[in-house]
């Protein structure tokens, strides 16, 4: 588990990187796919699909493994390969495509995440709007706001309303074991950091000394984990000198992170991240600090309790003379890519499926009211919601299925409405931006512009490729059941893409 971690962790740092331009050596030229060319004769058809029949059949690494690729013109949805295009397979990350094209319809490229405050006499309320890019720095904010209104010596109650969304952290099918790690963090609709806390392990001045942590943006004492505030105890110790560093997080029996492992004597610090137990309360503790960082005492340890709430009403909004602060996120369109498909964070995808589900329910979003839109929003472009397996908006869950031609039907119609531009420039690129592995130096470098999917047993590709002359080509790349080695399977779907790109 700490290796799938670690490699999930190392896959988001690749694909930051290369977003901000931050990767080695001579960024690979972009060809963007678009209509046109030469059309595709029956001859090349029959000699592509015998050349990846090839390609597929004899490949070791789908030894018992279950493979389904569909490829079609993307111009005039012509068939140009097919393999299990009808099953159903688990999508991993490639549902985010479902989930980000829906959003992108219901709640439209314009639209942003709100997060607001309002004061009632010594107590404030911060409302969760949903946003999954809320910062640290903009609790700052919001205590500047606090004191810009507060009279002098005001002891503050903080209070949350989390109410937008229903109170299920995690979706049904997540593997329990993830929990503690920072791709598995629980949603709410007030989140900061990502959920996520950031801790810095020191190794001791001996081998068998106890590591030092220090937590960021803060370390919460022991008495708080009463309130589910993230308690970050140390198990981990100082190795031998050059010894590999081991570090790793666990939940513990009280709901507390421990940090395990150990790392070496006279190494640099190493920073390791971990889940936050309860998002809600961790929020309004570095909301406590940030205030008491101005000099305004503020309080978390009997915080009242928001109105009641009726499921299935729509929620009240707060009386505007009461609001003393607004933050909202950067637009859907600007979030798409950077912050949702490149690096494929999880906790925004389950955040859209509940917005989508508070949307189109007009009262509290929860993940069924999501996928229920979905199903809709599904049949509406012409897949039949019975292909269809959804549990979750991220893909971690075990239970959700999707087949290849239901992922290509996703595409064909993102291309064909207005927001086909915004979605080429959000994608992943392979060779040039974000992290679909084995595309680099072969002759689709640069030339795909797909979502990838990896969880264990499960790799999946969907996106466009740009041929050398036939115009472009949506397709569908899901394995599941897969026990090979990816080393060997990232670069099959290379060839079979390159195949597609140079015919």
């Amino acid at each position: 588990m700490r290796q799938l971690a670690r490699t999930y962790a190392l896959l988001q740092l690749l694909a930051l990187a290369l977003l901000t331009g931050a990767a080695a050596g001579a960024p690979v030229p972009i060809v963007e796919p678009q209509a046109g060319g030469t059309p595709w004769s029956a001859g090349d058809v029959a000699k592509l699909q015998s050349d990846l029949d090839a390609l597929l059949n004899h490949a070791t690494t789908l030894r018992g493994a279950h493979a389904g690729v569909l490829a079609i013109d993307t111009a005039s949805g012509a068939v140009l390969y097919e393999r299990n295009p009808n099953d159903e397979f688990q999508p991993a990350s490639t549902v985010k495509l479902l989930v980000g094209s829906a959003a992108l319809e219901k709640l439209g490229p314009a639209y942003r995440f709100r997060t607001e405050a309002s004061s009632a006499g010594d107590v404030v309320t911060v409302h969760g709007g949903g946003d999954p890019s809320l910062q640290t720095a903009d609790l700052d904010d919001f205590a500047a706001a606090v004191a810009r209104v507060l009279p002098p010596g005001t002891k503050l109650e903080l209070s949350a309303d989390e109410r937008r969304y229903d109170d299920q952290p995690y979706a049904p099918g997540w593997t329990w074991d993830d929990f503690a790690y920072d791709y598995a963090a629980p949603v709410s609709a007030l989140s900061v950091d990502e959920n996520v806390v950031h801790i810095v392990v020191s190794p001791g001045a001996n081998v068998g000394d106890a590591a030092t942590l220090a937590a960021v943006p803060l370390a919460p004492s022991e008495a708080s984990i009463a309130r589910d505030v993230p308690y970050i105890v140390s198990q981990a110790a100082t190795l031998a000198p050059g010894a590999a560093s081991t570090l790793d997080v666990q939940p513990g029996a009280r709901g507390e992170i421990v940090v395990t492992g150990g790392l070496a004597a006279g190494s640099a610090p190493e920073q390791v991240d971990a889940a936050v137990r309860n998002p809600v309360w961790y929020a309004l503790s570095v909301a406590a600090h940030a205030l008491q960082r101005r000099g305004i005492p503020a309080t978390a340890d009997e915080w009242p309790q928001v109105a009641p709430y009726s499921e299935g009403q729509p929620l009240a909004e707060p009386p505007a003379a009461s609001i003393i602060w607004t933050h909202e996120s950067q637009p859907l369109a600007s979030m798409l890519g950077p912050r949702f498909w490149i690096p494929s964070d999880n906790l925004t995808g389950e955040v859209l499926l509940k917005e989508l589900g508070y949307q189109s329910a007009g009262a509290r979003g929860s993940r069924e009211t999501g996928i229920a839109f979905e199903k809709t929003w599904l049949q509406s472009i012409g897949v039949d919601p019975a292909t269809v397996t959804l549990a979750d908006g991220c893909g971690m869950s075990q239970y959700d299925r999707i087949t290849p031609h239901d992922l290509v039907a996703i595409l064909q119609h993102d291309w064909n409405g207005p927001n086909r531009r915004l979605v080429l420039d959000s994608l992943p690129v392979g060779g040039a931006r974000g992290t679909i592995e084995g595309i680099a130096g072969t002759a689709a470098a640069g030339r795909v512009f797909a979502k990838t999917g990896s969880i264990m047993h499960v790799r999946g590709l969907a996106g466009y490729l740009m041929t050398e002359r036939h115009g472009a080509v949506t397709f569908a790349f899901n394995v599941d059941d897969w026990n090979g080695d990816y080393a060997d399977l990232a670069p099959l779907r290379a060839r079979v893409l390159s195949r597609i790109v140079s015919d």
